[in-house]
């Protein structure tokens, strides 16, 4: 992943470029260090996927440990170009099953990843991300 570094006094967004990989690894599309080295509550995030993955393959991304497959940004979105390529699409960043919605917290300590089901060669978005600084 490749953050954008051209907007860098607009704190409470920030844009990075997710490229699709052959990779199904954990964060196997790459990672994000927090930028703000401050406790981040993540109020919402978007994708504008140019193009969409050649594989049949799911997306994951959320907030946890470097290396780890995380969920609480998207979980198992379908990332194939006839359901995604040319579309922006809204992320809620909060879990279902949980009465009072809770956001994705990002420490200091933490990372953003991505991590595709299979093979995401051909997925070109960028991931506009929203947050409130809580320190």
């Amino acid at each position: 992943m490749t953050i954008s570094t051209t907007v860098t006094d607009q704190r409470g967004w920030f844009k990075f470029t997710l490229t699709g990989a052959a990779s199904a690894a954990n964060a196997g599309l790459g990672e994000i260090a927090n930028p703000e080295g401050v406790t981040l509550g993540i109020t919402r995030a978007f994708i504008y996927a140019r193009t969409g993955s050649t594989g049949a393959a799911n997306l994951d991304m959320g907030i946890g440990a470097s290396g780890a497959k995380t969920t609480d940004i998207c979980s198992a979105m379908d990332v194939i170009e006839a359901t995604i390529g040319g579309d922006l699409t809204f992320l809620p960043a909060a879990q279902a099953a949980e009465t009072d919605s809770p956001t994705a917290l990002w420490t200091s300590t933490t990372y953003l990843t991505a991590t595709g089901s299979a093979s995401t060669v051909g997925l070109d978005a960028d991931v506009y991300v929203e947050y409130i600084r809580l320190a």
